[in-house]
């Protein structure tokens, strides 16, 4: 029998007290999982490792029996849960009903729970071959964030509290949720940040157990992929989603809480290069640590941004009691990390290598490694500063104008580096390695001429875009080398090819934002039935407006004709939710840029008042962003899936009865 045709006490029953009782069940079997694991580590235990690992495999258990409980709470519309009835009502649309389940504090932390518990689980099942110390650490670990993120649900911010009065209707999901981004962007990127704690376990598994060799970086590289691949997702649809549902003509506004996502993506970035160097040559081992940890911490600083509401953005939750609680568990997470890279800091070096040279592929990255990090300095420095003026009586505003100033030379040197880094030999360049620097060198040149003929003086643009073209030389040179020679080796080392497809997608993108940030054109016009506006060249004639009245909502459209289509910029207006209102923005994508639309405003003589914004090449940014996914897709394929290595190593891939 269906939930939602059983006696509504039952049914509270059923979602309400089960779902609560699935959290604690987990928090406790997380807890216990968390002690022995570090003590059977301790006393290297097979036994006790088995049996604390099964207990991590069940508390991730309890955690999906919670989230399909909330999930069939949702499309039931049990508004007796306090979380159901605050998100959704009996007209959302069932897509959207579902994405409830993450649309909330309480739900989004519940999911991300979710995805820490099976990935967590899937990196535990394949961990044998590191040792059994570092494995039941990093099981004590990965346990340890586990029970906090369940603490969390079960004591500080249930999703199953119950109201002492059931609504016959919720209050329904905030417009600008209603769109189709939210089925998508918000998934990705809470799964993205939920993955950053499997290398972090492990890269903290490994100091505890003195083990500063390569094994925990070969085990974790596809979790650290997979964070990174997720994390790149869900930025490009976190921008695709402000484009095409915010309406102020941009993608990217510097928001603190853009700069949180943006963070961890960069250290993670720094990590995946600089772990090649020491998987080839044996160096960076402390660099290694620290980028992973760091990627963490500042995940876990991304959280307390967005959950406390301790800074205004469109992106945050209300102030809850979520924040001081993840505050705290930063100030552990911190303590915890900096003690141990402390402790082992003398193990990091060798004797047996010489200094980096400078010019060579080692000294590439690890400059690459500190501009990285000068670019997360320069953004961490821009969100905390408010912060930490506020506290002072004298709150700065940080513009837009900073980054820009502040991160743009590190960028471009991080193009640079693209361009000369993949010709440079591992030990030291010398006269062939100069050589092939004339073509990306002489790639460059033919595109300042080109801007030059073409009129543009913007001096960014005049570097920016020379520096991608002169890297997307290289990365072609290395692919025409390939082909030429053998063909073959494109396959046999797909990661390194697939790597360079992954840059060339970067660097479409990069085009496009320098094109639309600097050649964007707007215009504010009040405009009659008939009459026309011309930004850019581009000449849009509007024709009149209608107002519809829907099933939960009011929209007003008025039509403007472009050439042979007609756009739709319209505001809808929903009454339920106190009137609150939402822009539809009209957008039409010619071969060079975007036509933007919104309406701002109309009267009652028929007139409407639009913002139209022309910005060049914004395709150029999704393009390129489904290139990047694509190079670590192949560069990646056929190195065999967990699921057969498992297999390969006869390690059971089933959980505890």
């Amino acid at each position: 029998m269906p939930l939602a045709l059983l006696d509504p006490a039952l049914h509270i029953v059923i979602l309400g007290y089960l779902g609560a009782g699935a959290l604690l069940a987990g928090l406790v079997l997380g807890g216990f999982s968390t002690l022995l694991s570090f003590w059977a580590g301790a006393r290297e235990s097979p036994v006790f490792i088995q049996v604390a690992r099964r207990a991590f495999y069940a508390a991730a258990g309890m955690t999906a029996l919670a989230s399909v409980l909330l999930e069939t709470a949702l499309l039931t519309h049990d508004f007796s849960l306090a979380y159901v009835a605050e998100h959704t009502d009996l007209s959302t649309p069932i897509a959207l009903v579902a994405a409830g389940f993450y649309g909330g504090q309480e739900g989004s932390l519940l999911y991300w729970t979710l995805i820490l518990g099976v990935l967590g689980s899937a990196s535990l099942l394949a961990s044998a071959r590191l040792g059994e110390r570092v494995a039941a650490y990093a099981a004590g670990i990965l346990a340890a964030t586990l029970t906090f993120f369940l603490f969390v649900l079960a004591v500080v911010a249930s999703p199953f509290e119950l109201l002492s009065v059931t609504p016959p209707d919720g209050l329904g999901l905030n417009p600008i949720l209603r769109d189709g981004g939210m089925l998508i962007h918000p998934p990705v990127i809470l799964a993205g940040f939920a993955s950053f704690a499997v290398p972090f376990a492990f890269a903290c598994a490994a100091l505890m157990a003195g083990r500063a060799d390569v094994s925990w970086i070969r085990h974790t590289r596809r979790f650290a992929l997979l964070a990174w691949s997720l994390q790149t997702t869900g930025l490009l649809l976190g921008m695709w989603w402000a484009y095409h549902v915010l309406g102020w003509g941009g993608y990217w506004g510097w928001d603190p809480v853009e700069n949180v996502a943006l963070m961890p993506w960069l250290a993670i970035t720094a990590y995946l290069h600089s772990a090649q160097v020491q998987e080839k040559r044996g160096r960076m081992r402390g660099w290694n640590f620290g980028l992973v940890i760091l990627a963490f911490l500042l995940v876990v600083f991304g959280t307390f941004i967005v959950r406390s509401g301790v800074v205004p953005s469109v992106h945050t939750f209300a102030i809850s009691a979520i924040g001081p609680w993840f505050l705290g568990f930063l100030g552990v997470c911190i303590a915890f990390s900096a003690a141990l890279l402390a402790f082992r800091a003398g193990g990091f070096a060798s004797a047996t290598h010489p200094p980096v040279t400078p010019v060579s592929r080692e000294g590439a990255f690890v400059l690459q490694n500190l501009l990285l990090i000068g670019v997360v300095a320069v953004v961490l420095w821009g969100t905390v500063l408010p912060l930490i003026s506020g506290l002072f009586g004298s709150e700065r505003v940080v513009s837009t104008s900073y980054y820009e100033r502040a991160a743009a030379p590190l960028l471009a040197a991080i193009l640079a580096l693209m361009a000369a880094g993949p010709l440079l030999p591992w030990r030291r360049a010398g006269r062939p390695t100069l050589r092939a620097l004339r073509w990306p060198v002489a790639g460059a040149a033919i595109v300042v001429i080109g801007l030059a003929a073409a009129g543009v003086r913007s001096l960014p643009a005049l570097i920016a875009v020379p520096l991608a073209a002169a890297a997307a030389t290289t990365m072609l040179t290395e692919y025409g080398r390939a082909l030429l020679k053998r063909p073959e080796i494109l396959v046999r080392k797909r990661r390194r090819y697939g790597a360079y497809l992954a840059h060339l997608g970067l660097l479409v993108a990069a085009v496009g934002i320098a094109a639309s940030q600097l050649g964007q054109q707007e215009k504010d016009v009040t405009l009659a039935p008939g009459q026309a506006v011309t930004v850019a060249g581009y000449t849009l004639t509007y024709t009149g407006s209608e107002q519809r009245q829907l099933a939960d909502h009011t929209e007003f459209i008025t039509a403007m004709r472009f050439g042979a289509q007609t756009l739709e910029p319209s505001r809808a207006t929903y009454s339920g939710l106190g009137g609150q209102a939402l822009t539809h923005v009209a957008i039409t994508t010619t071969p060079f840029a975007d036509v933007y639309v919104v309406l701002a405003s109309t009267s009652e003589n028929g007139s409407a008042s639009f913002r139209v914004f022309v910005n060049p090449l914004v395709t150029w940014i999704w393009a390129g962003g489904a290139v990047i996914i694509l190079g670590v897709v192949l560069g990646n394929a056929g190195e065999g899936s967990l699921a057969a290595e498992l297999a390969r190593r006869r390690i059971p891939i089933t959980l505890p009865a």
